[in-house]
């Protein structure tokens, strides 16, 4: 039975889920969560968010951020919270069980947790209390806020992020490819203010993975040093083991871990804390796979090379396309991937933008948003 909901309830969920937001770059593995709490004439009276791994819970702060007088009063409030509340104890209590030691009138949840250890407990918990429990309010939106997270639950592989910077007519480098010689070293395509921008994107994932030519020729740091956050997993797809390990990727810095060779099994010595074997006929989807169950990545960042992106895309193995166009025109060089013919806008938040010069456009996967929601 579907649910109507007042200009208030969209409201109230709408400030939840921008004050979910506020713990991007620091909750990774787990969700962006926010809640609300409101009284009974309809005044938000309580606010928190989900900060950081390992910390409260959304539920907890917003409990907490309650002046004692409106504690007293919590059986007649009604709670809005963007995922529903877990029900198992694992770094933190169960949130269900202090949303039941104060019984409120009423909870409103966005969107059902996939967690198997959740998966609608949560919400049947509350309502074996007597409490009315609504699901649903601006779900799309609470889906696509988490869908790194989602995606990985329910698919058990990381969203993926394709990302790449093209000149105007279309080339990812403008050497020819003679010149394109290990420790040449990386043209840059767009300016400094986009590449503050890409940083900011890397920080939102918990991996990036480039191609073995790539490595060769950029060295890439690929770290987020010009944007707050965590710097991401660094994944290096080297089948034939052609890197040496002096490499940059491979030296452990203050600031990073060493990468993560991903090699085949036939040019595999050994499988250690650096090399992730991957057996080929599995395919880019079996790596995924066991990328999120051995690495814990619930979202990728793929940065290229030419042949990388667009095995990928070949593969049909993205959700999400990220990429700059500069204005400078090069004429020749190696060309930068094809749009792939199913890439639609992206349903919430700005699709395009500008940082300087450079212009940035962002698509998904269709049917993406789809693959997120519960099976009805």
């Amino acid at each position: 039975m579907s649910t109507t909901w007042t200009k208030n309830d969209t409201r109230c969920m709408a400030h939840a889920l921008k004050i979910a937001q506020l713990g991007s770059f620091e909750v990774a593995p787990n969700p962006l969560v926010g809640a609300v709490i409101v009284d009974a004439d309809g005044h938000i009276v309580g606010t928190g968010c989900h900060e950081k791994f390992g910390g409260p819970h959304a539920e907890v702060n917003a409990f907490n951020s309650l002046p004692p007088e409106n504690q007293a009063r919590l059986h007649d409030c009604t709670w809005y919270v963007t995922l529903e509340p877990c029900n198992h104890t694992g770094q933190t209590p169960p949130c269900t069980e202090l949303i039941a030691r104060y019984k409120p009138r009423r909870v409103v949840v966005a969107t059902v947790d996939p967690n198997p250890m959740v998966s609608g407990t949560g919400i049947k918990r509350l309502r074996s209390l007597g409490i009315q429990v609504d699901v649903g309010c601006k779900e799309d939106e609470a889906l696509w806020q988490n869908r790194r997270f989602i995606f990985a639950m329910k698919h058990q592989k990381p969203w993926v992020v394709l990302k790449w910077a093209s000149t105007a007519d279309g080339f990812l480098d403008p050497r020819l490819s003679h010149e394109r010689t290990p420790k040449s070293g990386g043209v840059a395509i767009t300016g400094e203010p986009a590449r503050a921008v890409t940083h900011r994107w890397r920080a939102e994932e918990m991996g990036i993975l480039i191609g073995v030519q790539t490595a060769l020729v950029d060295a890439p740091n690929l770290n987020v040093r010009e944007s707050k956050g965590r710097n991401p997993q660094r994944f290096v797809l080297d089948p034939q083991k052609r890197l040496p390990e002096s490499h940059s990727l491979f030296q452990e810095t203050t600031s990073q871990t060493k990468a993560i060779r991903i090699v085949s099994a036939e040019a595999a010595v050994s499988e250690n804390e650096n090399h992730c074997i991957w057996n080929q006929q599995d395919g880019i989807s079996g790596l995924l796979h066991r990328l999120h169950t051995e690495y814990k990545i619930n979202s990728l960042l793929i940065e290229g090379g030419a042949h990388t992106l667009n095995s990928f895309i070949a593969a049909g193995q993205w959700n999400e396309l990220k990429r700059w166009t500069s204005p400078r025109v090069s004429e020749q060089g190696l060309m930068a991937p094809t749009k792939p013919f199913n890439a639609v806008l992206p349903p919430f938040g700005a699709h395009d933008g500008m940082a300087g010069e450079d212009k940035w456009d962002q698509w998904i996967q269709a049917g993406s948003i789809e693959s997120l929601k519960e099976s009805r």
